[in-house]
């Protein structure tokens, strides 16, 4: 795919998206770099990997888009982002800004996708919600269910109710989904949705949230991709709470009729 002087191909190497970014960085491609990555991490695959080599910078200063990326990616969805530089004058122009400040570097695309840390399937839920008014409650039951699965038992009292907080604030005319997934320490309740919140309305739910969160929390909002935006809540699981989860049946589809 070519846009402007901007070449991007993607392809997935074993449940990994690794992009490659050929012609120039500059101020009017820089945007176009940074919404492809955003769009491939909310593919949620397993990572991202990007191969530089192509690529021919503008500025150095343009290449702290990589980190900003990651900034993002690495609260929600948590996948991982790593970069693939194999040139050794793009190494040392990195290396010389100090960049990337975050992201894993390597010199080989083997290496950058051995890498990753693989998600088990278990660890994470998508399910789309009824547009009705029992949304608010399937939203609870199905986080409820996943907490008792992943055996985080502490957060039974709170992440239900930030679920029920999140698809209580978003008026959406199409389907919601709500995206649960644990990492580790970290649990996030996401919704995904074509609707976009005003400031007043995210002051009222971080504020509700606050109120119901007995755990350090952050809260945010990435792109999806056409048109749809990923609103979360990523909430700190006690130490003192994991326990081997327990495996219950996965939870009934939702359905609704008039």
């Amino acid at each position: 795919m070519v846009d402007g002087s901007l070449e991007v191909d993607v392809r997935e190497q074993n449940g990994v998206l690794v992009v490659r970014f050929g012609g120039r960085l500059d101020w009017s491609t820089y945007m176009r770099v940074q919404d492809v990555l955003l769009d491939c991490a909310t593919k949620e695959l397993v990572g991202v990997v990007v191969e530089l080599d192509g690529l021919v910078a503008e500025s150095p200063a343009l290449l702290v888009v990589f980190d900003v990326v990651w900034l993002s990616a690495a609260r929600w969805p948590g996948i991982s982002l790593s970069l693939v530089v194999s040139d050794h004058q793009l190494r040392a122009t990195l290396e010389s800004r100090g960049l990337p400040r975050h992201i894993p570097m390597h010199s080989t695309t083997s290496a950058a996708v051995a890498s990753v840390v693989r998600l088990r399937h278990e660890d994470r839920v998508d399910a789309a919600l009824p547009t009705c008014r029992c949304l608010p409650h399937v939203a609870e039951r199905i986080t409820e269910r996943a907490c008792e699965r992943w055996g985080a038992q502490s957060m039974l009292d709170v992440a239900p109710q930030v679920a029920v907080e999140l698809v209580s604030h978003v008026e959406d005319d199409n389907p919601l989904a709500l995206l649960l997934r644990m990492r580790g320490d970290k649990l996030s309740v996401a919704v995904r949705t074509t609707a976009r919140l005003d400031l007043r309305q995210w002051h009222v739910m971080r504020r509700n949230v606050a109120s119901i969160a007995v755990c350090n929390f952050s809260m945010g909002e990435t792109p999806a991709g056409g048109g749809r935006h990923i609103i979360w809540a990523l909430l700190d699981v006690p130490e003192n709470s994991q326990r081997p989860p327990s495996y219950l049946p996965e939870a009934a589809v939702f359905t609704h009729q008039a």
